[in-house]
């Protein structure tokens, strides 16, 4: 049975475009807060990077502003610093592998392009302003705009809409292997990221089996 040939190809963008590393924040807000229970890094971090139960789940999903969040962080952190102070200690945990955008960027015009991300309305203007590669996609579907995180199936219908092809014609890449079996699940081909290497030979396969 001959496969449809691949129309778009969807990009996670933490740890796959952008690596990066939560507990930075955690180490440093961590000299800012005056309860003592949370002057220990990995209580903060579990605070508010928990996968289910953490602070930032409501941030990038869109239920409070960027202030917002600072705020109830503020209070509950007991923290000793502004939100001015408090937006680079957030916004400054992010590399770029440019093996992936190098990638990226010989895909463009090829293929459809999306970049679909669990990601906040601080990290993203950031991320704008200091890595031109995103701007190379012809859509972002973000979770602080839709409304959904992965692996929520509703994150990935609004990527399937977006595409506006068969799901069998989408590519979807990520780091997460749960993020990517949702996905397939939804019809699409799933590439689980390990390395730029690894990602370039599974999109060959990809792109050119018939």
């Amino acid at each position: 049975m001959t496969r449809p040939p691949m129309e778009v190809i969807i990009y996670d963008l933490g740890n796959v475009i952008l690596p990066f590393n939560h507990y930075r924040i955690a180490e440093k807000l961590s000299r800012f807060s005056q309860r003592k229970e949370f002057q220990d890094p990995p209580k903060i971090f579990s605070y508010l990077f928990d996968f289910e139960k953490g602070a930032v789940n409501g941030y990038e999903v869109g239920k409070v502003s960027s202030l917002e969040f600072f705020q109830s962080l503020k209070e509950f952190l007991q923290l000793s610093l502004s939100f001015e102070e408090f937006v680079p200690i957030w916004d400054d945990i992010f590399l770029e592998n440019q093996e992936v955008s190098q990638i990226i960027l010989s895909q463009k015009g090829r293929w459809k392009l999306g970049l679909l991300s669990n990601t906040n309305p601080l990290h993203f203007d950031y991320i704008l302003s200091k890595f031109p590669i995103v701007r190379v996609f012809d859509q972002w579907i973000l979770s602080h705009e839709v409304g959904f995180k992965k692996p929520a199936v509703g994150i990935y219908q609004k990527a399937i809409e977006w595409a506006s092809v068969e799901p069998q014609k989408i590519i979807f890449i990520d780091d997460m292997e749960k993020h990517v079996e949702v996905a397939v699940s939804l019809g699409m081909q799933g590439i689980h990221f390990i390395s730029a290497k690894q990602l370039k030979e599974e999109l060959y396969i990809k792109l050119n089996s018939k």
